[in-house]
């Protein structure tokens, strides 16, 4: 059951606040009234911040225990969108653990899930939450769970990203983690690797879509909220492997892109039945930008569950309320 306290509201750090995605998150979070300050490694770029914001900054790299340490007292949550998260996670992680203070993140990553799973002993053990995939997740979880909810005994999920939108930098260097973990599903409640997998086509609303199958982290967390034993992921865009500084350019001002990206949550009853449900919402990273915020204040307010949790495993399939999204059952 969520633990609900009502203190004062908490104080939040943001740590990667000056990257193309933490400074929206910053200025999301100064639009909301959050009581927060920024870390980060580049000073010049923190004090610039910092002044723009009005906030404290604190300049530390992340293998730096006493830069967490100073920077993480009197804080409730640490909001980390440094990516790539496979160097930032398990610092940031353990520093949390070790100063008592709930730790949230933005990554796609699905290696930082399982890293963040294997927490879930130490951080109950001092009171906090790992919440990893507050972006994307605040929706994909969410709906998985409200699709989930339509038939009696779902015992498989297939589920699609289709993506509108360019890709930061920081992306970018995470998409290589990504596809690194290979295709990964759940079968019989057991994480596989596979060595071939085909493309399956979905429909999104405008016919069917060739999607290939990719790990976006549904094992781990939608596996997490609902407890689905057989699980698919599939993403409709080919991952970025830009390198040249135009390409990043192009990527990253495609950001402002006007169309919608959608999640398809496809759940299989055990008496053979089949729903869909769709979430559709605005391109590029402002869902993620509002998504990252909506669950900081959440924890900040004294809403959290102890140890590791996905979106939905601690606010349910009624996160998605706070958002701009469409959803439609099929």
């Amino acid at each position: 059951m969520t633990t609900l306290n009502q203190p004062e509201k908490g104080k939040l750090l943001i740590y990667g606040a000056t990257g193309y995605t933490g400074t929206m998150i910053c200025r999301e979070a100064a639009r909301r009234g959050l009581d927060f300050e920024i870390a980060g490694r580049s000073e010049e770029k923190l004090s610039e911040l910092s002044r723009q914001l009005n906030v404290v900054y604190h300049v530390f790299s992340v293998d730096d225990k006493p830069g967490w340490e100073k920077s993480l007292r009197g804080k409730t949550c640490l909001l980390n969108v440094a990516g790539p998260f496979s160097e930032t996670a398990e610092p940031a992680m353990e520093a949390c653990i070790t100063h008592h203070v709930h730790y949230v993140d933005i990554t796609a990553e699905v290696n930082i899930y399982q890293l963040a799973e294997s927490k879930d002993l130490a951080a109950q053990g001092a009171g906090v939450m790992i919440l990893s995939g507050a972006g994307l997740f605040s929706t994909y979880d969410p709906l998985v769970v409200h699709t989930a909810k339509r038939v009696k005994n779902p015992v498989a999920l297939r589920a699609a990203f289709q993506y509108s939108g360019g890709f930061t930098p920081g992306s970018i260097a995470s998409s290589g983690n990504i596809i690194d973990a290979g295709i990964l599903v759940r079968r019989n409640g057991s994480i596989e690797k596979l060595t071939d997998a085909k493309p399956s086509y979905f429909d999104f609303g405008n016919g069917a879509q060739e999607c290939f199958p990719t790990p976006l982290g549904a094992v781990v967390l939608c596996y997490k909220s609902t407890g689905i034993p057989n699980i698919e992921e599939f993403f409709q865009m080919a991952l970025p492997a830009a390198t040249e500084k135009s390409d990043l350019e192009t990527i990253q001002n495609d950001q402002t892109s006007e169309g919608r990206s959608r999640i398809l949550a496809e759940i299989t009853g055990a008496d053979g039945s089949i729903v869909r449900s769709i979430a559709i919402t605005p391109a590029g990273y402002m869902p993620t930008v509002t998504a990252s915020v909506e669950v900081a204040s959440r924890v900040l307010n004294g809403f959290f569950k102890s140890g590791f949790q996905s979106p939905a495993s601690v606010f349910g399939e009624k996160l998605l309320e706070s958002f701009e999204v469409e959803i439609i059952d099929l």
